[in-house]
């Protein structure tokens, strides 16, 4: 089969390789229906991170597929069933999992598709990919919505409701500030805030599009350079960007929440003194996926979210090493495996 290889910097191709086949009773085999580019992805290809001298590897860690095969431990899914894959590789029993943590699972912690890290396990803009632990680490998909629009469910939307719902839980008239920058993690981060926290939201960037995709789904749109408001419930940075990172973190209410998603490779300067005195609560780290799939789901479904929204633009398959290398790839480019 071929899959989609990072081979250096700017430098993708499609290399012929064996397929998985089931080893554990627990696997599945899963076809991608449809695919797509992780934030991080972007910056792998651009030479941002330090995986990116790391290559060839398979690479990508978002779709949806169809079942085409389960070993005889995996009882909740069938072949033809249609799946969101979790990003991650976790066995959805130790401690951690247990407690909605399978991003630090204890047994495969870190493991993941598309990266090689603790493991290679394939890539998900290929033609088959293995799954371990199935029954934890799909999710079905609701019948009757385009899964194309879907292909994120495992990671960046999934991590939308994630970074959102468990932290303004309960307040009443929620305020919701999104610092943009790496791509769709937060326009899916608006979309849930205004869509299911109804919350007032404001988004914060400077690209044009990503303002444009911000404003249809209902946020305020304000130029990340201009002046900002500090009484936000919860702030959202989605930019992996210092500046706005700081800028995060200085524009919630005393006791306000910070939750950051983007990746810093490097250390960053933090205003300490401000956090202390305004005692901001800070969170930073992997999603974990598994546990916001369903939530998130099911909010496809009730046609209170809006994936489609963020998608910029559908391709085939053949068109991925073109697309992501070049210099309008998009902040979510959908690729579709034909059957």
């Amino acid at each position: 089969m071929k899959s989609l290889m990072f081979v250096a910097p700017g430098k993708l191709r499609f290399d012929d390789v064996d397929e998985p086949i089931l080893l554990e009773a627990t696997d599945a085999l899963v076809r991608p229906l449809a695919a797509t580019t992780c934030d991080l992805d972007h910056h792998v290809i651009a030479d941002k991170t330090p995986f990116s001298g790391f290559g060839p590897f398979p690479l990508g860690h978002e779709c949806v597929g169809t079942v085409v095969a389960v070993g005889e431990a995996c009882t909740d899914f069938s072949v033809g069933d249609v799946v969101g894959v979790a990003w991650h590789i976790a066995c959805g029993t130790c401690e951690q999992c247990r407690i909605g943590h399978p991003a630090r699972c204890l047994i495969h912690g870190d493991s993941q598709y598309g990266l090689p890290v603790n493991g290679l396990w394939g890539g998900t803009f290929s033609e088959l990919i293995r799954v371990p632990f199935a029954d934890y680490n799909l999710a079905l998909l609701p019948r009757g919505v385009d899964p194309v629009h879907l292909a994120s469910i495992g990671d960046n939307l999934a991590l939308g409701w994630e970074s959102v719902m468990p932290t303004v839980e309960g307040i009443d008239e929620p305020r919701v500030a999104v610092f943009g920058g790496t791509g769709s993690i937060g326009l899916y981060c608006v979309d849930v805030a205004v869509n299911l926290a109804g919350a007032r939201t404001v988004y914060y960037d400077d690209d044009p599009t990503r303002m444009a995709v911000a404003e249809t789904l209902g946020a305020e749109v304000e130029d990340i350079h201009g002046k900002r408001e500090k009484d936000f419930h919860l702030a959202v940075d989605a930019s992996a960007d210092p500046e706005r990172l700081r800028k995060a973190l200085v524009s919630v209410i005393p006791e306000g929440h910070v939750n950051s998603v983007g990746i810093y490779f490097q250390d960053v300067p933090l205003p300490m003194l401000s956090l202390y005195q305004r005692g901001v609560h800070f969170h930073n780290g992997k999603g974990q996926a598994r546990p916001s799939m369903t939530p998130t789901l099911d909010a496809v479904a009730a046609g209170r979210l809006h994936p489609q929204v963020v998608t910029s633009g559908i391709y085939g398959w053949d068109e991925l090493p073109g697309v992501l290398t070049s210099e309008n790839a998009g902040h979510k480019p959908i690729f579709v495996l034909e059957s």
